[in-house]
């Protein structure tokens, strides 16, 4: 208290150009000048006046050695005008601050500050509080022996001052449960009033209330407390009790007599404190002794207004059991149902609603629930509303309906909801206006596209004769205007509406992915699996040469005849020095076999070990396998030169069938490494999504095929007309399936071969398995729309009109074919469509370099 200036009790505004009294420091520095404060009265409220008059005394005993400047320099700081106060400016030129001569400046270093004195002020208020304290107790004390009349010769402030801090040794008994203590001191004061307040105008009673603790309840009513006393706020015991939620005692006020529905100042009861903070099991409590829940404040709310309004499901449900009314209004013409809805707690929306509140109630502006719902973006709530009901073309007083509301705001999640609850696409508001119109007139296009779609009356007219057309064009969205455009014969629009239907027609085909290091039989084994019969007869009779001679001895490079593709150098000159992982994005188109290369590879790579045959980066080709049926078949190169880039474009694909090929010409550990080498790489490309299912299994995992070649070079056993015998199929297939069994769907078999053997009964094994995991594929792939197939017909010319680089954002994909194909589809639509391009084998889908932005690369023409 006496560190307040003048200006900060009175809460003056700071002047433009501060002031000296302003600053908070001055106090202190007051302080220390002498240990005590001008201002210091006999009590904190006298202090208090002093500083609120500017009422200040230099006094002989703290301020005598304090300088004539010292004290000069303090006069002219503390004045109550700011304008005669002296600026911070003049108090830097003041000779206190700036001596002008010797003399003062002795004077100054003669007076200087000393922070031992302002300890030692610290130290003697501190000592007066104590003394004060102590001359309180023997006056107290001194006053219980004389019981005759209390006639002792005090004043009122005294008087005063005595109950205070007889009040205070009271609450702090009671903060601290200390139930002997507060007998003792009750005792001592037999015939103190236990029923006067404190300085906040609260009784000890309901301090005890508030605390919980019933001994002490009990102590003060047996000392005299009515059960009935209230607060300067009109709350009694009961009401404070309740606001913190002692059941017990309440049950012990209950039994006492306490009265149960009374009304604060404010129109609340214990039952409205109760549901405001929350506290279930007394609301019950106090709904079981008889309370009304149907009691309204000056708001005119109930307490399930109030639980509405927090979002305590708890307390709400048990209002709604005790069968209060839950259609009653606030002042706003507020249900307990439209705050709910508004705030967003579905659950207590759906409490309400079971228990008979009217979904079609209005508040004073003609909202019902959805509209507030759907203004505050409130999805759940929109939800339950619908489905409990709720009349989805209610008009407010503007004739605005909910989808009004939301083609205004844009939301496009709250209109498709809307939509599909069969709400009136053309019903006008009270200016004529459609939603189609709100929404073509604030230019949100997604909600115009879908308005379209789902068939709304592009040609309804406003009040003025406008369509949403002309609403567009005069705001100046051309994009909505455009939309409009293309849409004016139903013709058009009725063709567009059915692209985006899906057809009976299942995905044509999936992803075939082979992976294998070099010299395994990738290549033979997509050519044998490519075989008919006929084909598998001359297959089988032209002579192979042995893999290990074309592995031991590959030709020369010097000797070797550039392949039919472009190099990467012609392609893309002034990359021939640039590094590997820089170029793992660049892709050309192959001449004949639809051959997606990321680069060329170097001619005198020391990893080059293959013949000039070998497979260059990835080979792609549309092809139909005998027996299976239609695959998009993806070879990925075993040079090491192409591994940088195949994250990129093998990519997590669930709907794809992965192979993993391996050469039994190889040793046992050898082939046991190169198939967890690419099966850690398969596992690397799926990320974890929940759930996850016990011990780790992953939700998706890819499906893999494990396929080990060259069976007949290596003299595996076959018995006549049977299946090649490997004798350490078992062992890997355990050490793979403990490995990978969590992470990846690995088939139960190892398919042992002859890679050129087309028409093996091993390579039947194969053909059938293989059309078995597609069958199960593409029963789950979702069906083909006619815009797909028109987008999978249109792709061709894309290619060609686009040169090599068929790389392209996700945006910009779905620009294309609004542009060019369909405007109605949205970029859900088409994200979807992309991932099914994908899945058939016509585009790469998924994001680069770990951008969140996706991208659509669409591969070369076969």
């Amino acid at each position: 208290m006496p560190f307040l200036t003048p200006p900060i009790r009175y809460y003056q505004r700071r002047m433009t150009t501060q002031d000296g009294l302003n600053a908070s420091s001055l106090p202190h520095f007051i302080n220390s000048l002498s240990g005590a404060s001008p201002f210091l009265g006999d009590t904190k409220q006298e202090t208090l006046a002093n500083v609120s008059a500017v009422n200040y005394e230099f006094e002989e005993e703290y301020f005598s050695n304090t300088s004539a400047l010292a004290k000069d320099f303090i006069r002219r700081l503390l004045v109550k005008d700011p304008k005669k106060r002296m600026t911070i400016q003049d108090s830097l030129q003041h000779p206190w601050i700036k001596p002008k001569d010797t003399q003062q400046a002795l004077s100054r270093k003669a007076s200087a500050v000393n922070m031992e004195k302002f300890k030692k002020f610290a130290a003697r208020k501190k000592w007066k509080q104590s003394v004060r304290l102590i001359s309180l107790c023997q006056r107290l004390s001194r006053s219980f022996l004389s019981r005759s009349n209390m006639s002792v010769a005090r004043s009122d402030d005294t008087l005063d001052e005595e109950d205070s801090f007889v009040m205070k040794a009271i609450v702090h008994a009671i903060n601290d449960d200390n139930v002997p203590g507060l007998q003792h001191l009750l005792g001592s004061l037999s015939s103190y009033d236990v029923n006067q307040p404190n300085k906040h105008g609260t009784p000890p009673l309901l301090i005890a209330a508030g605390c919980g603790n019933i001994q002490i309840l009990q102590l003060l009513i047996k000392r005299g407390s009515r059960i009935d006393v209230q607060d300067k706020g009109g709350s009694n015991a009961i009401y404070w009790a309740s606001r913190h939620g002692h059941v017990d005692t309440l049950k012990f006020l209950h039994e006492n007599k306490c009265p149960l529905d009374v009304k604060d100042k404010s129109g609340e009861t214990a039952l409205h404190v109760a549901a405001r903070y929350g506290h279930a099991d007394v609301v019950q409590l106090l709904c079981s002794f008889g309370s009304n829940p149907n009691f309204q404040d000056k708001e005119e709310e109930t307490p399930l207004h109030c639980a509405a309004w927090h979002g305590y499901y708890s307390v709400a449900k048990a209002l709604c059991e005790t069968g209060c009314n839950v259609n009653i209004k606030n002042r706003e013409g507020e249900t307990p149902l439209l705050t709910a809805s508004a705030r967003g707690y579905h659950d207590i929306v759906e409490c309400l609603a079971e228990h008979g509140a009217d979904l079609n109630a209005c508040d004073k502006d003609g909202h019902i629930a959805l509209h507030l719902a759907v203004r505050r973006c409130q999805m759940e709530v929109i939800h339950t509303l619908i489905s409990q009901g709720c009349s989805v073309d209610f008009q407010d007083r503007h004739g605005n309906t909910p989808l009004h509301v939301a083609c205004k705001d844009g939301n496009v999640p709250i209109v498709v909801a809307l939509c599909e609850a069969g709400c009136n696409l053309d019903l006008s508001n009270k200016y004529g206006r459609t939603p189609l119109h709100l929404a073509a007139n604030n230019g949100i296009l997604d909600v115009v596209r879908y308005l379209c779609l789902t068939g709304a009356n592009v040609e309804a007219l406003t009040s003025d004769g406008k369509t949403a057309e002309d609403l567009a064009k005069s705001e100046q969205h051309e994009h909505v205007a455009g939309l409009l455009t293309r849409l004016r014969k139903d013709t058009h629009r009725g063709l567009f509406i059915q692209q985006l239907r899906p057809t009976q027609n299942l995905q044509p085909r999936i992803k075939l992915k082979l992976f294998g290091h070099s010299g395994s039989g990738k290549t033979t084994l997509v050519e044998s699996l490519k075989c008919g019969l006929l084909r598998s007869f001359f297959r089988r009779r032209r002579p192979r040469l042995s893999s290990t001679n074309s592995t031991r001895f590959p030709p020369s490079p010097l000797a070797s005849k550039p392949t039919v593709s472009v190099s990467i150098n012609n392609l893309y000159p002034g990359c021939e020095n640039v590094s590997v992982r820089s170029r793992s994005m660049m892709f050309e188109p192959g001449l004949t076999k639809g051959m997606l290369e990321v680069f060329g590879a170097p001619a005198h790579h020391p990893h080059c070990s293959a013949d000039d045959q070998s497979t260059k980066a990835i080979d792609i080709q549309n092809a139909y396998l005998n027996g299976v049926g239609d695959f998009s078949v993806w070879e990925f190169s075993g040079n090491p030169v192409y591994f940088c880039c195949y994250d990129y474009f093998a990519a997590n694909d669930p709907t794809s069938i992965h192979a993993i090929v391996f050469s039994l010409e190889e040793p046992y550990e050898i082939q046991l490494n190169q198939v967890i080498f690419w099966l850690s790489f398969l596992k690397s490309l799926v990320p974890v999504e929940e759930p996850i299912a016990f011990g780790g299994k992953l939700k998706n995992p890819l499906r893999v095929v494990l396929v080990a070649t060259h069976a007949d070079i290596m003299n595996v056993p076959r018995p006549a007309g049977g299946e090649f015998g490997y004798d350490k199929d078992t062992s890997l297939l355990k050490e793979i399936r403990n490995r990978f069994g969590n992470d990846l769907h690995i088939s139960n078999k190892l398919f042992v071969l002859d890679a050129g053997a087309s028409g093996s009964k091993d390579m039947k094994v194969l053909r059938n398995h293989l059309q078995e995991i597609r069958s199960q594929i593409v029963s789950v792939c979702p069906p083909m729309t006619h815009l797909c197939e028109k987008i999978i017909s249109t792709l061709p010319s894309w290619r060609k009109l686009n040169g090599p680089n068929q790389l392209m954002s996700l945006q910009q994909f779905v620009y294309d074919v609004q542009d060019q194909l369909n405007p109605l589809a949205s970029e859900a639509d088409l994200r979807h469509i992309a991932q099914q391009l994908h899945s058939v084998g016509e585009t790469v889908y998924r994001s680069v370099f770990r951008d969140p932005e996706e991208v659509v690369v669409s591969r070369t023409e076969q």
